[in-house]
């Protein structure tokens, strides 16, 4: 997805005190390097012209990155997160296909499992034994009194 795009789905999500509130952080140092953006220039700017405008003044990836930690500092985690998964994901997404189609690995074979023994003695009760490991395959059970 394209970075403009990816900041005004963004900052579609917030509610507009909220939307208000990240322009007015804009306006501060929130990153060395990136320097705030006049309040004229965001006044009453939609949320259209605000991701325009923090590209121009910032660059693709640190308009993602000044817009994450906004939403921290407005305490806003959740959104701050997805932002920033969604900008990685296409960095982390492979280049071209895979020539081969990719097969689901195959079954593990089972070993079989080692013979396990419970007992009760003097009059008293199993109840609910806790199995551990594979609880796959067949079990046999066998009650003596």
């Amino acid at each position: 997805m394209l970075v403009p795009q990816l900041l005004l789905e963004t900052l579609e999500e917030l509610r507009d005190d909220d939307f208000e509130t990240l322009k007015w952080y804009l306006s501060m140092d929130i990153l060395e390097g990136c320097k705030p953006i006049p309040k004229s220039r965001l006044g009453k700017a939609p949320r259209t012209d605000t991701v325009s405008r923090m590209i121009e003044s910032y660059g693709e990836e640190s308009a993602v990155k000044v817009t994450v930690e906004i939403l921290r500092k407005m305490g806003n985690i959740n959104a701050a997160e997805k932002l920033k998964n969604r900008y990685a994901a296409p960095l982390a997404a492979p280049a071209a296909p895979p020539a081969a189609p990719v097969l689901p690995p195959a079954a593990p074979v089972a070993s079989p499992a080692a013979p396990a023994t419970m007992s009760a003695q003097h009059g008293s009760v199993i109840i609910a034994p806790t199995v551990s490991g594979s609880t796959a395959g067949t079990w046999n059970i066998t009650v003596n009194k």
